[in-house]
């Protein structure tokens, strides 16, 4: 049986006695070997390294599986693996968003698992955006930790690379404006084939602003409406995986073209699940 969550973080909360717990054994994950959990120990599963260009965005799916007890929480963290290395924006790292696989067929009660539970599998993407720029590769430690009802910590991790991005960073935020500009909301969580309404807002009052531009910088092609005007209503893409789309919005006081690029610009995330109906979260 499967089951999407859409509300996961308000209805189960980890103890602080557990939270506590998984700290203090968390560097001791990263020296157990790729298995599955059982008698009481950690599973440390490890998928392939993720490679994302800076100032770009990209989403990573994870699961976890607790073989003898149901989870019952889980959240992704993100760790640098080497000093001064930009803060990564993480959304749906709190698994607000999961898909969750219950064993319908208990297993026999034993001595190990006296109840009998038949265990679970949960899935959970988390959507990774990068703000700044680097100058070398910077390292990360991305994980995906749970708990199961017996009080037991189980993981999946992947090391993410951010690379330089090779567009001059003047390409693509132009004008000394620019953080006067904001998008509302900023970041989205949503589900496939759902309305979503963008407002760009903070612009300066006395400047004659009399021309928008949205468009989509990365990811699938979406339905836009009020692509000039200040207000976008977008209708999600239909995906079959967790997919991140950047919307751009631009204004100026003269036409927008290529050779005159406008002076103020603001990006929005919004992030998509192969999920159908239901609508959209802001973090």
């Amino acid at each position: 049986m499967s089951q999407a969550f859409t509300s996961f973080q308000s209805r189960h909360h980890p103890t602080p006695l557990a939270l506590r717990a998984f700290s203090t054994i968390a560097a001791a994950i990263m020296l157990l070997a790729c298995g599955g959990e059982g008698g009481g120990s950690i599973s440390a599963n490890s998928g392939s390294e993720v490679v994302l260009t800076a100032r770009e965005s990209t989403a990573v799916q994870g699961t976890l599986e607790s073989v003898k007890y149901r989870l019952e929480s889980m959240s992704w963290s993100i760790t640098p693996l080497s000093p001064d290395q930009p803060v990564l924006v993480l959304l749906n790292a709190d698994c607000a968003s999961a898909v969750k696989n219950d064993r319908v067929a208990p297993t026999p009660a034993t001595s190990s698992s006296p109840g009998g539970s038949g265990g679970s599998t949960w899935e959970c993407s988390v959507f990774v955006y990068s703000e700044q720029d680097v100058k070398t590769d910077a390292l990360y430690r991305l994980q995906l930790a749970g708990l199961n009802e017996a009080g037991q910590q189980v993981s999946y991790q992947r090391t993410l690379r951010v690379q330089p991005n090779p567009v001059p960073i003047d390409s693509l935020i132009q004008g000394p404006n620019t953080t006067q500009l904001r998008i509302q909301p900023q970041a989205s969580i949503c589900n496939s084939g759902v309305p979503l309404l963008l407002s760009a807002q903070g612009l300066e009052l006395n400047a004659q602003i009399n021309f928008y531009s949205w468009r989509v910088i990365q990811g699938p092609e979406a339905s836009l409406s009020g692509h000039e005007t200040r207000n976008l209503a977008l209708i999600t893409p239909v995906v079959t995986s967790p997919t991140v789309l950047v919307l751009q919005f631009a204004a100026s006081n003269v036409p927008i073209t290529a050779e005159v690029p406008a002076p103020y610009v603001a990006t929005a995330l919004v992030s998509v699940l192969p999920i159908a109906g239901g609508g959209c979260s802001s973090p």
